[in-house]
């Protein structure tokens, strides 16, 4: 049986359980009988609660006319005059469950709740009943022709609600004590619940310790029974297994320091001839990359001179044609002037002779011109990509190159040319070591001008 303790905070009452353990065994029927008990309480304060507040509410709606009524007959007016049950009958339902609520935690009412719930109580009823109490409208003390009828019809509603009010007060008091019984019959049974579960646990356990030592034990004993039929055999061959391991030592001594010299033999030469042939592979690839970009360069410049010699050649053309056309012209101008003129004073033929060997003159040079044009073309050409590889090479020797593009761009080329002067410039530094000095005192002089 649990004892109920009352713990009090902020003027509320609260009734707490006190779980004490069982005096005696709880079984599992027990705990599901409790359990079923405990949702059977809760579903029955809930049924109770609801019964009250539909009693509650039909009542308001059953007693409203009577008590507008009995309002407007006493000068009430009737924009507020239906407003008197609904309040009533409020104060009275907050009163009544209000106490019925803490009455299940404990709670005792004291005098001004029950003045509240009487006179609301009692408000209403004779509100409700007055026209039966009284037929003829006179007040007199004593009702001396009541309605009868009347006083019990408009009286079921009222007494009802209050009479239900004060039993359910009792049924939740009733629940609230029965509810720690079964609580502590349930908690009773998983507290003895887990106590065996943890006992089956601890005899386990010791069950299992209890074989591990006795498997312990017999190994312990199986151990010392060989070790002691071993320690003589291991004592007899001792000192032959000594002597045989020091000659074991020996020959793997020297078997080691064999294998050791034939090692580093063998890795010397192996190291000479991958040296050997990645400096011949390395020179191979150097060799041809120069060829390819010796090829590369004189294909392009080939192709550049043939461009511009055909656009040299293509312009002396031109040049001729146009030349040929004002030959023709002036001699046509030659011929109409001596026309003009009169046969003793200007001779015939005097014209033509002058034309034809002016127009002979003037071819010779011109071709002359465009083939001495077309040499210092590719003259112009070929120092400007010595003077271009050569400005990489500083340029790269003193790590500030730019890109292939902007290097180009300085002289007016793309980006493929500016490839071809660095991969020019990389190749004479690595094959010409005069071509190297070079660069390196144009580099170191740039180098001292800029600090100074």
């Amino acid at each position: 049986m649990n004892t109920p303790t009352r713990t009090e905070r902020n003027s509320t009452v609260t009734t707490v359980p006190a779980t004490a353990p069982a005096s005696h065994a709880v079984t599992a029927e027990d705990a599901a009988k409790a359990s079923k008990s405990v949702a059977d309480l809760d579903r029955i304060e809930r049924v109770l609660t609801t019964v009250l507040v539909i009693l509650g509410v039909g009542g308001l709606f059953f007693t409203a006319f009577n008590v507008t009524t009995f309002a407007l007959d006493h000068d009430v007016h009737w924009a507020i005059a239906w407003m008197l049950d609904p309040l009533v009958t409020v104060a009275l339902l907050a009163a009544l469950f209000i106490d019925g609520k803490l009455s299940a935690h404990g709670y005792k009412p004291s005098g001004w709740p029950f003045v509240l719930r009487w006179f609301a109580g009692l408000t209403t009823w004779l509100m409700n009943c007055w026209g039966s109490l009284y037929p003829d409208a006179k007040f007199t003390g004593m009702s001396l022709n009541p309605d009868f009828a009347g006083l019990l019809l408009h009286s079921a509603i009222p007494f009802l609600v209050i009479v239900l009010a004060e039993a359910g007060a009792g049924w939740r008091r009733f629940c609230s004590r029965k509810k720690p019984e079964y609580v502590a019959t349930i908690t009773a049974w998983k507290d003895q619940e887990e106590a065996r579960r943890a006992a089956e646990r601890k005899a386990k356990e010791d069950r299992v310790k209890a074989e591990r030592a006795a498997q312990e034990a017999e190994r312990k004993r199986a151990a010392e029974l060989a070790d002691t039929e071993k320690r003589a055999a291991v004592e007899a061959q001792k000192a032959r297994e000594v002597a045989d391991a020091e000659a074991r030592r020996i020959r793997a001594e020297e078997e080691v320091e064999a294998r050791r010299a034939e090692r580093t033999r063998q890795e010397a030469e192996a190291r000479l001839r991958q040296e050997a042939e990645a400096r011949e592979q390395q020179a191979r690839i150097n060799r041809q990359n120069a060829a390819h970009a010796a090829e590369l360069e004189r294909q392009r410049i080939a192709t550049e001179a043939q461009a511009e010699a055909e656009r040299i050649r293509a312009q002396a053309e031109v040049d001729a044609a146009e030349k040929a056309r004002e030959d023709r012209r002036r001699a046509a101008e030659a011929r109409r002037a001596q026309t003009a003129i009169p046969d003793e004073q200007a001779p015939a033929g005097t014209a033509i002779p002058a034309a034809i060997p002016s127009a002979k003159a003037t071819a010779i040079p011109s071709n002359r011109t465009a083939e001495a044009d077309e040499v210092r073309g590719a003259e112009a050409k070929r120092k400007q990509i010595e003077e271009a590889t050569f400005e990489a090479a500083v340029l790269i020797f003193s790590e500030t190159a730019p890109t292939r593009r902007d290097f180009a761009a300085r002289y007016g080329r793309g980006e493929t040319w500016g490839r071809d002067r660095y991969a020019e410039a990389e190749r004479l530094m690595d094959e010409d070591a005069d071509y190297a000095a070079q660069v390196l005192a144009e580099a170191e002089k740039r180098t001292t001008t800029s600090h100074a």
